[in-house]
């Protein structure tokens, strides 16, 4: 599978890295500093055959006019904007995509990335989204994480190795936590996303727990 992603801003680049060990990932780079209001959204998407190729793409740029005019470059492909608000309106990215046959996906924060029922994209949800883990216990401990499925930005991962050794009761509200001192881009604040962050990987390291001690009884 084919994957690109129009990446704006550096700080997403190791979300590329993680991509590239599953996927063959092309990448194409807007300037970082854009115009509020882009009238000629086509300047800065001079996008080569080779990217458009790509089976499904994630979008970073943060910039409606620029999502807009990715949308109609494409047709009869998945696109995952990151960023929510910032990368426009789902209600027009959405209706944008439908004319073309484009399954848009329109998310805050990556570790809540709905997976898309079409077997065409089965791998990279596979790997990619919602978090799952596994888990073995030793005892009350938690003695080895799998990770199952990770957030875009590898959230899941740094979780995983920081939870190694904790004890059961005290490892879910740890997983909540690292999430939220991982460099995540979500919004801060008493109603930022990076409070659902926090939660979604909380509840896939309870999830695990349960699933272990099930199989131990």
């Amino acid at each position: 599978m084919k994957v690109g992603v129009i990446l704006r801003s550096r700080a997403r680049e190791k979300d590329v890295e993680l991509m590239k060990k599953f996927f063959d990932v092309v990448v194409f780079k807007i300037p970082e500093d854009l115009p509020e209001l882009i009238e000629n959204p086509s300047e800065y998407l001079n996008l080569p055959e080779e990217f458009l190729e790509a089976d499904m793409f994630v979008s970073y740029a943060g910039h409606p006019d620029i999502n807009l005019e990715l949308l109609k470059k494409l047709s009869n492909k998945l696109v995952i904007f990151s960023g929510g608000a910032k990368a426009g309106s789902y209600v027009q990215l959405k209706k944008e995509g439908e004319k073309r046959g484009i399954k848009v996906v329109w998310e805050e924060i990556c570790c809540a990335t709905p997976e898309i029922d079409d077997k065409r994209y089965r791998e990279f949800f596979k790997h990619f989204g919602k978090p799952e883990v596994e888990v073995k216990l030793e005892g009350d401990r938690v003695a080895e994480v799998e990770v199952k499925r990770s957030a875009f930005c590898g959230a899941t991962y740094f979780v995983a190795e920081k939870i190694k050794g904790l004890d059961v009761n005290e490892a879910p509200s740890k997983a909540g936590y690292y999430t939220q001192i991982f460099p995540c881009y979500a919004t801060r604040g008493i109603e930022g996303g990076i409070h659902k962050a926090a939660r979604v990987h909380k509840r896939a390291v309870e999830k695990a727990i349960q699933r272990a001690r099930e199989r131990t009884e």
